[in-house]
């Protein structure tokens, strides 16, 4: 039970009308510390949609409860203003409602302006993952560079204030299943000093969209020249290198190879997925306007894979692969819809797939295999298998099935937006909470894993010769 924080918290909301902050995660999460008496307001609602929407606030009840209550000011942004102009006007919003913490849930392509004026303000942030992309990041190689080079900047600035708090919620550093599969990584690696040695991730989104409705901006969308790596990829980049850094043996240097992409320009000159499409459009309430995708949407990573080799002064050690594709099954049953024509909410999930295989091996000793087969909205279910050699104390393959694995797990991400704020108040939040809290100075080689695959895929547009390399050193 978190204690009582020393003071009120005024928050900026940043993408605040969208569903993962206002329906899912953040706004739920401010609603419950203010039922249990926390003195916490949002204060300002940045976002390009109005947050005093009617038609908006229909789909989200917890918005429309927070407005009511906060009476939030509304900072409408979007293209067409300059970092300077927004930075002057949420300097303006701070002098009149200062500012305690930023939670930052909008396109990723937008968060750095955001990240750069709070930590310059010394304003505690709290930001959804990636933490940084650029637009063009999958065809310019300039832009896919600056995401390291923002992220280096960003984290000196950070740690330049001392006791600035700046977290990332990730989910799966608190799920129960992959909790777990740590857990026996690093008592295999404690016990025997077997680092990891091999590990896959396959991941299928099987989102399918219709060609117009790539077009759509949102924060799984395409139409800022950057794409799937964007979306929940950073989840699962983050959980091999924490596992990385949970048996890391002898590794000093990691080998990425960008080894298949597929953009979404690819994907629709295939016609590989024409007959969904097909059986879809007769069933939309509404007509998006036909238009031609610039080259900047159809030049955006849809689908990609890569090896990433473990090294030591040039020696492998062994080799992770990582695969992301989009062109799988999907469960969608319903065409474009009037919500979706007017813009009045984001992208929804309509059928988009959350299914994988994740294997891990310790050499000879021990192997973990995460698996899940299911559509985006159902109660989700992971296996987790595990074996050991009999010789340390194995018994047969091992499996727990983690039921409704993302809602019952022990520590959701509201628990984590909740003591977050605590933290910002002056509070003491419960340590079964801050012990699976992402940080910025944790994430600096997820991101750069993260970053580098982003500059090989944009190099791909430009090589003549396939499968790119970029060497990154352990932290």
């Amino acid at each position: 039970m978190s204690l009582r924080p020393r003071r009120p918290v005024s928050v900026l909301l940043v993408g605040g009308c969208g569903h993962w902050a206002a329906a899912e995660n953040h706004v739920p999460a401010i609603l419950t510390l203010k039922k249990h008496g926390f003195p916490v307001r949002i204060a300002a609602i940045c976002d390009p949609r109005d947050p005093y929407d009617p038609a908006l606030l229909a789909h989200m009840p917890d918005l429309s409860s927070v407005v009511d209550q906060d009476r939030p000011a509304w900072i409408k942004a979007g293209p067409g203003h300059s970092a300077e102009a927004l930075e002057r006007r949420l300097q303006q919003a701070h002098e009149e409602h200062h500012f305690d913490v930023v939670i930052v849930a909008c396109d990723p392509v937008a968060h750095l302006p955001y990240l750069k004026w709070a930590t310059s303000q010394g304003i505690d942030v709290l930001c959804d993952k990636p933490i940084l992309c650029m637009s063009d990041a999958a065809w310019n190689p300039l832009r896919a560079a600056q995401i390291r080079r923002e992220f280096d900047a960003l984290l000196h600035a950070h740690l330049a204030l001392p006791g600035h708090l700046f977290a990332v919620p990730l989910r799966r550093r608190a799920n129960d299943a992959f909790v777990h599969a740590g857990e026996l990584i690093r008592d295999l690696y404690d016990s025997h000093q077997q680092p990891l040695t091999m590990g896959r991730i396959d991941i299928c989104g099987g989102h399918f969209r219709l060609p117009e409705e790539y077009a759509l901006g949102d924060a799984h969308g395409y139409s800022n020249g950057a794409g799937a790596l964007a979306f929940s990829s950073y989840h699962y980049l983050d959980e091999m290198t924490r596992w990385l850094l949970l048996a890391p043996g002898r590794i000093t240097d990691l080998r990425l190879t960008l080894q298949y992409v597929r953009r979404v320009g690819d994907h629709l000159r295939s016609g590989t997925n024409d007959r969904l499409g097909a059986i879809l459009r007769p069933l939309s309430e509404a007509q998006l306007p036909a238009l031609e995708l610039s080259d900047s949407i159809a030049l955006a990573e849809m689908d990609f894979a890569f090896t990433v080799e473990l090294l030591s002064e040039g020696r492998h050690l062994g080799v992770l692969t990582y695969s992301f594709t989009s062109n799988t099954f999907s469960n969608r049953t319903v065409g474009v819809q009037a919500c979706d024509a007017a813009g009045t909410i984001p992208f929804r999930e309509k059928g988009r797939m959350s299914q994988y295989v994740i294997d891990a091996h310790q050499g000879n000793l021990q192997h973990l295999r995460l698996s899940k087969n299911d559509a985006v909205g159902e109660a989700y279910q992971i296996r987790l298998e595990h074996r050991r050699n009999p010789l340390i104390g194995g018994t047969g393959r091992l499996e727990t099935v983690y039921q409704d694995a993302h809602d019952s797990s022990a520590v959701t991400p509201e628990d984590i937006t909740a003591a977050f704020i605590t933290m910002a108040a002056g509070g003491t939040p419960d340590t079964a909470v801050t012990d699976k809290m992402a940080f910025l100075d944790g994430q600096v080689l997820t991101h750069t894993v993260y970053g580098a695959m982003y500059e090989l895929i944009a190099a791909h547009h430009h090589e003549v010769h396939p499968c790119p390399s970029v060497v990154v050193s352990m932290p």
